[in-house]
């Protein structure tokens, strides 16, 4: 961010990056939206992108231990669901961070609706689980809700970005800004409730 020229969709001229204002993917291009070079700062986004990306390999798989029982046999179908589903749209976004809008255009919006969807499914099942199983008083299953109320209104606009065209409403960086630190908050009560908790047993047969 401190090494962002400036601009953005709605002010080619402001100095800087603008938190509120700037969308996460304009940190990645090569060129602000001011046409000054970002060369350098491109490169830590795109770095930071990928981090956060691979991040969510172990977290998908910790879910399940964030439980009071995370080896109940009724759930072990929902916690192969969630893994399942995390872990393929980690792919995606993959395809997110190395497709920059500024060279790929529409497709960069292909990939993020299509690391989307199984992406927020799986936070859906993760956050059903934590508000059914996790101790009270569920901290993790609340910060889950909370991450997925503005996640969804953040998917639900981009998509209708993506279909009428256009930088979109103002708001949607900010709402977006919401969701990561949402997100990133999740992350960690999740990591810490699953900390040095036992890995669940396989189910007999």
């Amino acid at each position: 961010m401190h090494l962002y020229p400036g601009g953005t969709w709605w002010d080619r001229a402001a100095r800087g990056h603008r938190f509120w204002q700037n969308y996460l993917c304009d940190l990645e291009w090569r060129v602000a939206l001011d046409g000054r070079p970002n060369l350098l700062g491109a490169r830590f986004a795109e770095g930071a992108m990928l981090s956060l990306i691979f991040a969510f390999v172990p977290f998908w798989w910790i879910v399940p231990r964030a439980l009071a029982d995370p080896g109940a046999a009724r759930r072990s179908a929902w916690a192969a669901a969630v893994r399942l589903l995390g872990c393929a749209s980690v792919a995606g976004m993959v395809a997110v961070a190395l497709m920059p809008s500024e060279y790929f255009g529409a497709l960069h919006g292909v990939a993020v609706v299509v690391a989307g969807v199984p992406g927020l499914t799986a936070a859906v099942l993760a956050t059903l689980m934590l508000l059914r199983a996790e101790p009270r008083p569920r901290i993790a299953g609340w910060l889950g809700a909370t991450m997925l109320v503005f996640a969804l209104v953040d998917f639900a606009l981009y998509v209708d970005t993506m279909w009428a065209g256009g930088p979109g409403p103002i708001a949607l960086p900010a709402i977006q800004k919401v969701a990561l630190m949402s997100l990133m908050a999740w992350m960690a009560a999740v990591a810490l409730r699953a900390r040095g908790r036992p890995q669940a047993p396989h189910a007999r047969r």
